[in-house]
């Protein structure tokens, strides 16, 4: 993928923490939502740098990531610190496995992309008509939907379903690229979340209290009982 800085574009950056299969109770996925795609590479591609260099033992094989369940906690606290500090908002959804519907939950690709479309229709409307939309995944997202799926489910609920005619770009990245710095805060984010949820452990997450705009919980009457 050649070098992207997206001019003042809105790019809606996702990651998930957790799993859809049996380990664990919940499962989360975060984005960011910033215009600033360039003022957030910097940081983390600058901050990241740093980590590797003081804590070498952290990077586990990677070229250029430092996930988020690798990192050590002054890191993670710092880096979250970071990623508060930039023009963004916070959006998520947490499922709760335990009351999900067990035909969702066998067909894992169908699961993610009903979650995120969720998730996406309290964020875009008619207000966004006619304009570009940019929303980044994490290329591993592939094991658990296909690469067209999403993208297809996303445009067709928007575009056909909503008639909005927006212009939605899905590009997939891998997050241990050079042009990928963007996913990892959004590893973080979603990492600060789940831990919120999985182990009541709210340090990370009440970091960013004040980017919060969307925090969804599914299934809403049963969550957390």
């Amino acid at each position: 993928m050649s070098k992207q800085t997206y001019r003042n574009e809105r790019c809606i950056i996702f990651d998930e923490s957790g799993n859809l299969g049996s380990a664990g109770r919940y499962f989360v996925i975060a984005c960011i939502d910033t215009h600033s795609y360039k003022s957030l590479h910097n940081v983390m591609m600058r901050k990241l740098g740093i980590a590797r260099t003081l804590f070498p033992e952290i990077i586990n094989g990677h070229a250029h990531e430092i996930k988020a369940s690798d990192a050590y906690p002054c890191v993670k606290h710092h880096i979250i610190e970071c990623i508060a500090a930039k023009d963004i908002s916070v959006s998520y959804i947490v499922l709760d496995k335990k009351y999900a519907k067990p035909e969702l939950l066998a067909d894992k690709n169908i699961m993610y992309n009903y979650l995120s479309k969720i998730l996406l229709a309290k964020m875009i409307g008619k207000e966004d008509s006619g304009k570009v939309i940019h929303i980044l995944c994490d290329n591993h997202t592939t094991k658990i939907t296909s690469l067209n799926s999403f993208a297809d489910y996303i445009k067709i609920h928007f575009n056909y379903e909503q008639d909005l005619g927006i212009d939605i770009d899905v590009q997939y990245l891998d997050s241990d690229s050079a042009e990928a710095y963007v996913i990892q805060a959004a590893d973080y984010v979603a990492n600060a979340v789940w831990t919120r949820y999985e182990y009541s452990y709210d340090t990370y997450a009440d970091i960013l209290n004040k980017k919060y705009q969307i925090q969804e919980r599914f299934p809403y009457k049963m969550f957390g009982i």
